[in-house]
């Protein structure tokens, strides 16, 4: 009954509260079916275990079916831990305790995605863990010196399919053979002193097979590392550390469990577990809106998918991250909204939610995205590469790296990355269709999700220099101090980044070629709100003769300024005010100037 109500629990939280989390965890990861990818694999200890994970990571794709393969693993691992172990009803709930801590390693990651190191993380150490058990319930079936015989093999044998789980398991399974051996004194020890000194050795003799490894990762390596340069975060740890301690202590259980001696006491032990389960997985859930908001945005621009991002801009329920808001410019550029819609939404900055100090930016996150939307393709492909350097290639790369080549004409390129992505389970179809334009280029400008970007890098400076890590920093100096003389496109996203930017020098003469360039039509209000505020403002500028709306801006600007006056005389500060004017005009031009202040990239 408890596993049922594990696997339901489970199910729960990985499909019903992390399905955005899951897809993402799928295009952050690759597997490739052939053997460069398999030798690539197997160069280091725990390799075939990590081959494996990739390859079962796909599923993700469809969260539920990942999520079912991940939770079949947990439920078997549970009972082949009560068989090796031999644990009867009463102490039955102890061995949901290990699968338990993995369920919390697979949820509470938060943004240490974007850094972590271990392919296949997400199936790997839940399939080592499985094996470790299986080896362990096997073990059980040996005697005497076969005993020492399984140890010896156990170890030589399972440490490059295994690494420290090879090493943690012929521990589990050294104890196993002492509590229950029957001989006394050191005799009794002889199978845990046996394993030490074989511990001891095996990596040792296996590090000279392998050359990617330091000589002293030789024993922990395959044991989960969340490090960066200035920071090992030990709250990702936690829960493998409560793994490996709850896996050392229940060998002992068969020799207290006949002391609990009423039902109540049982009933009080099982219940502390099972709370303690139930506790430690909600609090483990890294459910931050921002951080599941930006993967659900992400997604529907890859896909080109311009309202879903929209509509997931109208349901934000707290202030933004930046990705989120840029994300959010992106969709209305490619809808033509943007200099209607803009400061519709909210436009602040709210910095990344982090349990620890992992400092994380937008290189790392979304960069090569954000790069290639503005048809800036040399920096996507930068980030792109050396983010797949650092921290393994995924399909999500090689899906922007494809798309670069293909703006940029470098077609030869493009089929190498799309032949890549045919090698995986579930993008094969869309590297296919990518493949066919290639062999047809003059489809690819014509196309709706080429459309801009190819637009926007027919005028981009290809030069490559540096960003210093801040993407949207760049972005922003590059588009505010652009001007083009012909192309409304480039001079729109121009225009409507020196708004963002707040610069009334560079804002008038874009507004003026902007003007031309679309002479005779309707100017969008967010660009009449801001010619109205900034010649209101300096008086450099004469608007006296420009056609602003009457109700919308004039008479909607001298209620706004009103407003303000009445709450600033009332002793409000510029917080307050902000708030109290923000439910009739936040979504203009003039409460985002003189409110949405102190926006931090990252």
């Amino acid at each position: 009954m408890e596993a049922v109500l594990f696997a339901l629990f489970a199910g729960w939280m990985l499909v019903g509260m992390n399905s955005d989390y899951l897809f993402t965890v799928q295009e952050r990861s690759l597997f490739l079916a052939n053997k460069t990818f398999f030798h690539e694999m197997i160069a280091t200890p725990s390799g075939l275990v990590h081959w494996a994970s990739c390859f079962l990571t796909q599923f993700f794709y469809y969260p539920i079916v990942g999520a079912s393969l991940l939770i079949l693993i947990w439920l078997a691992t549970y009972f082949i831990t009560l068989k090796a172990f031999r644990l009867n009803q009463r102490w039955s709930h102890l061995a949901l305790i290990p699968i338990t801590a993995l369920l919390c390693s697979t949820i509470d990651l938060g943004y240490w995605i974007y850094h972590i190191k271990i392919p296949g993380y997400w199936f790997s150490e839940s399939l080592s863990l499985l094996l470790v058990m299986s080896g362990a319930w096997f073990g059980r079936k040996m005697h005497g010196s076969w005993q020492y015989l399984w140890l010896g093999l156990w170890i030589a044998i399972g440490y490059p399919f295994l690494g420290w789980y090879a090493l943690f398991g012929a521990v589990l399974i050294a104890i196993i053979y002492t509590l229950e051996s029957e001989k006394d004194g050191l005799q009794r020890f002889m199978p845990l002193i046996c394993t030490i000194a074989i511990i001891g050795i095996v990596p040792l003799l296996w590090y000279y097979h392998y050359n990617r490894i330091r000589i002293e990762d030789a024993w922990t390596y395959g044991f989960p590392q969340f490090e960066t340069q200035n920071l090992t975060s030990w709250i990702s740890l936690a829960p493998f550390y409560v793994m490996t301690i709850a896996c050392l202590v229940i060998p002992f259980c068969p020799i207290w469990q006949n002391r609990l001696k009423t039902s109540m006491q049982t009933i009080i032990v099982r219940t502390v577990v099972l709370s303690g389960c139930a506790c430690a997985i909600w609090i483990a859930n890294f459910s931050d809106f921002n951080y599941h908001a930006e993967m659900r945005m992400y997604r529907y621009t890859q896909e080109s998918n311009w309202r879903k991002v929209l509509q997931e801009a109208r349901e934000w329920e707290e202030t933004p991250t930046r990705q989120m808001v840029m994300l959010k410019n992106i969709a209305l550029m490619n809808l033509g909204q943007t200099g209607n819609q803009m400061f519709r939404y909210d436009n602040g900055g709210k910095l990344l939610h982090t349990r620890d100090s992992l400092a994380t930016h937008l290189v790392h996150m979304s960069a090569p995205m954000l790069y290639y939307q503005h048809g800036v393709i040399n920096y996507a492909t930068r980030w792109a590469i050396e983010n797949g350097v650092e921290y393994g290639f995924s399909v999500n790369y090689l899906k922007i790296l494809a798309r670069c080549a293909m703006v940029s004409g470098e077609y030869n390129a493009a089929k190498k990355y799309l032949n890549l992505l045919k090698l995986t389970t579930f993008h094969r179809d869309e590297a296919e269709r990518l493949e066919e334009l290639c062999l047809h280029p003059e489809r690819i400008t014509q196309s709706d999700e080429f459309k801009i970007v190819s637009e926007l890098y027919k005028h981009i400076d290809e030069s490559l220099d540096s960003d210093n890590g801040l993407c949207e920093m760049f972005l922003l100096h590059y588009f505010a101090n652009t001007t083009n003389a012909d192309n409304p496109l480039m001079q729109e996203v121009a225009l409507n980044y020196t708004l963002i930017s707040k610069n009334i020098q560079l804002f008038w003469p874009r507004f003026f070629q902007y003007a031309t360039l679309h002479n005779g039509k309707e100017m969008p209000i967010h660009y009449q709100e801001a010619a109205y505020l900034y010649g209101n403002l300096e008086k450099n500028v004469d608007i006296s003769n420009m056609p602003f709306d009457r109700r919308k801006v004039v008479d909607r600007y001298q209620k706004f300024n009103n407003q303000v006056q009445a709450f600033m005389r009332q002793g409000l500060n510029e917080e307050q005010v902000a708030e109290a004017v923000r439910p009739a005009f936040g979504d203009t031009f003039w409460w985002f100037y003189y409110f949405c202040n102190n926006v931090k990239s990252y």
